[in-house]
Parts: C-alpha cells; sequence; structure tokens
C-alpha cells in the first residue's frame, strides 16, 4: 500500500458475516480479553478474530515452506492456542499495539508449532477468499517477510473498514454524494471537471465535497487506530505507518 491512494474496497466475508467490523472500543474493553468471565468477552473475542484472522493467514502463506492447507491449519490452530494457553491474559497497553502483540504471539506460535496435527476438518474462516487475496499480495510484491504480509493484510482491512464507516456516516447525514465522489475521483479515472459533468455541478463543488470527505476518512482512521493503542501513544505515527504499507 506504499503511497496509497485510499480507496472503497468491497466487503468481504469472514467469520461472523463481513468482518472488518470492530466495535467502538478503547484498551479498557480490549482488556476484557484477560478475563473469559467478562461480559463483554465473546463480543471483543469474535471481533478481534474478524479482524486479524486474515493478516494471520497472509503471515504463515508469507512462510515459503507453508504450503495451503499447512497455512489453514496453522491459522486456525493460533486462535485455538490463544485461548487454550490464555495468552490473552497477558495483554497489556505497555506491551504496545494489539497488533504487535499478536504478531510476536504468532511467531512464538510458529516456531514450535507441530504441523503434524491438524486442525478439526470443519473451516471457520472464508480461507478461499483469503488465499486468492494472498496470491494477489505475492504477486504484487513477491519478496515481502511475513511481518510484512501480516501488516499490509491488517491495514487493507483498516482501510476497507474506514471506507465502510466513511459511507455509512456521511449517507447517515444526508451527504451521499459527497462518498460518490470521493470514491469516483480514488479511483483514478475522473478528472474534477468530469465529476462536475456527472454531478452536475462546478468543479469547485466538486473539490469542496472531495476536501471533506478526505478529511472525514482521515478522521475516521485515527478513531480505528485509536482503538487498540495505549491514550497517549502517537496515532500519527501510526497512521503514517498504516498508510505505508
Amino acid at each position: 500500500m506504499a503511497g496509497v491512494t485510499i480507496l472503497p474496497m468491497p466487503a468481504d466475508t469472514t467469520l461472523g458475516g463481513s468482518a472488518r467490523e470492530f466495535p467502538s472500543t478503547i484498551w479498557s474493553s480490549v482488556l476484557s480479553l484477560r478475563d473469559p468471565t467478562d461480559p463483554s468477552f465473546a463480543a471483543t473475542l469474535n471481533a478481534l478474530i474478524d479482524r486479524y484472522w486474515k493478516p494471520v493467514y497472509h503471515y504463515v502463506r508469507a512462510l515459503r515452506r507453508v504450503d495451503v492447507e499447512d497455512a489453514k491449519d496453522l491459522t486456525q490452530q493460533f486462535f485455538a492456542r490463544l485461548l487454550e494457553r490464555r495468552d490473552l491474559e497477558r495483554l497489556s497497553p505497555d506491551r504496545g499495539t494489539l497488533r504487535g502483540f499478536l504478531k510476536t504471539a504468532l511467531k512464538n506460535f510458529l516456531a514450535g508449532a507441530d504441523r503434524s496435527r491438524k486442525a478439526r476438518p470443519a473451516r471457520a474462516f472464508a480461507f478461499d477468499e483469503a488465499e486468492r487475496d494472498w496470491a494477489d499480495a505475492a504477486r504484487a510484491a513477491p519478496e515481502l517477510t511475513p511481518e510484512q504480509a501480516f501488516d499490509r493484510e491488517w491495514a487493507c482491512g483498516v482501510v476497507m473498514e474506514a471506507v465502510a464507516r466513511l459511507k455509512a456516516r456521511l449517507e447517515a447525514d444526508g451527504k451521499a454524494v459527497h462518498f460518490e465522489i470521493f470514491r469516483d475521483r480514488s479511483d483514478g479515472a475522473a478528472s474534477y471537471d468530469e465529476l462536475a459533468a456527472r454531478y452536475r455541478m462546478s468543479p469547485k463543488d466538486v473539490e469542496n465535497r472531495l476536501t471533506f470527505a478526505r478529511q472525514a476518512i482521515a478522521k475516521i482512521l485515527r478513531e480505528l487506530l485509536a482503538e487498540t493503542m495505549e491514550p497517549g501513544e502517537d496515532v500519527e505515527r501510526e497512521l503514517r505507518y498504516l498508510l505505508s504499507r
């Protein structure tokens, strides 16, 4: 995603429906994962899995020696092991971002994973779709390390969720045309003059609506990043990192 223009992307189907959604939360909510008896534990766990299972799969696939079927098994085993070993009880803002915590846990898991121990045949995730995404990513950047593959897919997921939230908010505010202009301009094919003709307004009005939408999605991205960062942590640095993927 280096030099990325923030594009609308299609929703994708994962465990629990069109995931990529994560409840508006702060670390106090994420920390409910340390206690399985917490009333919000199940919802927060499902949201975490929905957001991170694809980055985990891409990390495993980037290990050149791991084939597709092993990658599927290891992805499911990783989340099962997080629960079995109660690794989530070690969550803490002092350890950095949730993304960093999961990458470290995944690296440690894979170092000792027994690939002869297969997961149950039932597949909890949309692996066919994840594999297509992985193939596209591998063609675009064949030398990705596992960590880079994880971060790239994570960044795609955050951007997709931000675009979905932008669309919902603008439509709720009666500004659907702002989103349509943002979407059409993000494709890179339409000039301001073309958009002005398409939406029957002046090029200046197109520019104003596009500026509004871009400012709105930047705010949404900051909100999403702040959800799993310690209060006071550098959201702007994380945003720059996100957009460099």
